[in-house]
């Protein structure tokens, strides 16, 4: 690499020596520096690829995600059982699907205390040493029973049925 310093013989070149290891070591030094901008760009490049292809994938992760919470909030406007997660209370699930919070504990057999009004379904779950999923489901059917026992005024649908069926599967109106 030093190759400039060093004569035809392998002894130390005399400073200020010409010859033509200076001249080749220029040449060299040249030719890296050319190699070295090459690399460079293809780094440059591959970083920009990287960056590019990244912000891609996060802009179409964050555009199925509010796809996918404007699906969710539009089914539980409309009081869809199956929008009922576990991180919900049961003072909550009782507003949004419109059903008395008393109907819900007695049909899951808890007693309505102010220290488990503000339990998650998930923290009452295991309270109750039953899986999440079962509460869900009898929340789900208690709400259906009550519906079908208690029908109200039905209330003029903001979408067309097409549209909020599309909703309900999952596609898109």
């Amino acid at each position: 690499m030093l190759d400039f310093l060093v004569d035809r013989n392998g002894w130390p070149a005399p400073p200020g020596a010409g010859g033509c290891f200076p001249t080749f070591a220029i040449a060299m030094s040249g030719r890296s520096l050319v190699l070295s901008l090459k690399l460079k760009l293809l780094g440059l490049v591959l970083l920009l690829c990287l960056a590019v292809s990244t912000t891609v994938y996060a802009a179409n992760s964050t555009y199925h995600a509010v796809q996918h919470l404007q699906q969710q909030s539009a089914l539980a406007k409309a009081g869809d059982v199956r929008s009922i997660r576990p991180w919900m209370t049961i003072p909550y699930v009782a507003h949004v699907c419109h059903v008395p919070a008393a109907y819900l504990y007695r049909a899951l057999h808890v007693p309505e205390t102010p220290s488990v009004q503000h339990l998650t379904l998930h923290a009452l779950a295991l309270r109750t040493k039953r899986p999440v999923d079962e509460l869900i489901r009898t929340l789900q059917q208690a709400i259906e029973t009550y519906r079908q026992q208690h029908p109200g005024p039905k209330s003029t649908p903001t979408r067309e049925p097409a549209a909020s069926s599309a909703l309900a599967k999952g596609e898109r109106p």
